[in-house]
């Protein structure tokens, strides 16, 4: 591994009234896995936005095997065979999987056109790669956000580039389809190929990078051989601070009535005889591997779906929630995992995000109480640790683990009896992590019923009180607290 493939040379990023990035350097060689960790705002998006051309840096250079390269935009890294494996996707929803991953790329017809079983069975090969079984066919717009990640792997890996950037590859994938996902890029090591990879999963970074270069505050805080790593040491680094494990994030709690029911829901062809209920107080989980449709689920119930079967109950009465807007006068939250493309208005500020919806409380005649409603931003704020600038800060500005909390206020200000929770740590780092689980904590300590999904099965044990299992679209299994057991769990997956 004696070839730098790549090499980053005192970055330096200012935006006003932040510099980003401050002298960064650090280089990637052939057959490595070299890791990038840090906190939230740390600065590794904007390093990778440099990267891979999104972003022009103030100063510094880069070299792709030695030689300088002005990475104009994202063509010219392609161009460079520098692909990146976008966190946020950036699919096309009414193409199918096969046109997404092929896209500028499509193999062309004899007649002119696309070849289009040619490009399905292309794209069957790469998803055979990493052992995922979905249809090339198949309007991405059908898919759930863990499949549209698996597409956006994919289109990276169509380009077979000497480089390639993961930007938390793992964030949306249950613990069968990460192991997957390493094994692959294990393989694309062994053939040459250079991997930068970022993850908040540091027990994941631990496990796949050779080296790991720490961010803290837009400076190269360190770069270490993993061998010489432990977690602890590595959150260490990354925090500035010697790190403590923290207790579990369960917390024993007076629960009251049941809250949210569903009594045998079904949609054809998705779901079936669906059950559960969460009492007030109480965090309930649903767990599954990818494709279980477990966030059909949650989202039929906050009416973004409809059910041909089985009843909804609320505080015991039938409540026929046809859409979003019946679910949110019932008292029912939503937070989705696509905190950007559903959860915020990235053009918006921190303050107006905040207050969506409780914008009502604050109108008059056709006008906006703008001191109340910034009142009420200012205190979500605080009470959220939100690390911005300012209320009129643009969402987009702002780290992912500041955007969720964002998420999570805009709903605590809305108020309401049933939060449904769709993988609220997705993306963010140790720090955001802990204060987003203190949150939802803190819902159903005031007597909230919480409905927990995410990929994090630990997380998931660590928070709940009890935690339903689906497959294929059906519940089976059921685990109170005191018969949580991963290995238990795990075999409810493929029932």
């Amino acid at each position: 591994m004696n070839v730098s493939l790549l090499e980053v040379q005192s970055i330096r990023k200012a935006f006003p009234g932040v510099v980003a990035l401050a002298d960064v350097t650090f280089n990637l060689k052939a057959g490595e896995v070299h890791a990038l960790v840090g906190e939230n705002g740390a600065g590794k998006s904007t390093l990778l936005s440099v990267m891979n051309g999104l972003i022009a840096p103030d100063s510094g250079e880069i070299r792709i095997e030695g030689q300088p390269v002005v990475l104009s935009d994202p063509t010219v890294a392609l161009a460079n065979r520098l692909s990146l494996v976008h966190q946020e996707l950036v699919l096309c929803p009414n193409l199918s999987v096969a046109q997404n991953i092929f896209l500028g790329r499509e193999p062309a017809a004899r007649l002119g056109g696309n070849n289009r079983a040619a490009l399905n069975r292309m794209a069957r090969e790469l998803l055979d790669e990493i052992h995922v079984s979905l249809d090339p066919s198949r309007p991405v717009c059908e898919l759930s956000l863990n499949e549209q990640q698996i597409v956006e792997i994919c289109r990276a890996l169509a380009s077979r580039p000497k480089v390639l950037i993961f930007d938390e590859p793992t964030a949306s994938l249950n613990d069968d389809q990460v192991g997957h996902l390493l094994a692959v890029i294990r393989k694309l090591k062994a053939s040459g190929l250079g991997i930068v990879y970022v993850s908040h999963r540091l027990g994941e970074v631990l496990d796949i990078a050779d080296r790991v270069t720490v961010l803290r505050d837009g400076r190269v805080v360190g770069t270490r051989d993993v061998a010489d790593l432990d977690e602890t040491a590595l959150v260490s680094m990354m925090v500035g601070r010697e790190h403590k494990p923290g207790q579990s994030a369960y917390k024993e709690r007076r629960q009251g009535s049941v809250a949210l029911e569903a009594k045998a829901i079904g949609k054809a062809g998705v779901f079936d005889d669906v059950s559960l209920e969460v009492r007030a107080g109480e965090i309930v989980g649903i767990a599954g591997l990818l494709g279980c449709q477990r966030e059909a689920v949650a989202r039929a119930i906050f009416g973004a779906s409809s059910i041909d079967r089985g009843e909804i109950r609320v505080h015991g009465k039938r409540a026929p929630l046809r859409s979003p807007r019946d679910a949110i006068a019932a008292g029912i939250a939503f937070m989705p995992a696509d905190r950007k493309g559903e959860g915020l208005v990235l053009p918006m500020s921190v303050g107006d995000n905040l207050g969506l919806t409780i914008l009502r409380r604050f109108g008059r005649l056709g006008f906006l109480k703008r001191r109340q409603k910034n009142a009420s931003a200012n205190d979500l704020v605080r009470k959220l640790a939100i690390k911005a600038s300012g209320l009129s800060q643009l969402a987009s500005q702002l780290s992912g683990g500041n955007q969720q909390k964002i998420v999570i206020g805009k709903w605590i200000a809305r108020g309401g009896d049933i939060v449904i929770a769709e993988d609220p740590t997705r993306g963010v780092d140790v720090g955001a992590k802990f204060e987003i689980w203190r949150a939802i904590q803190g819902l159903a300590d005031e007597g909230k019923a919480v409905l927990l999904l995410t990929t994090e099965l630990q997380e998931m044990m660590d928070a709940c009180d009890r935690i339903l299992v689906m497959s294929r679209g059906r519940i089976t299994g059921h685990f109170q607290r005191e018969d949580f057991s991963a290995e238990a769990i795990a075999h409810c997956f493929v029932a």
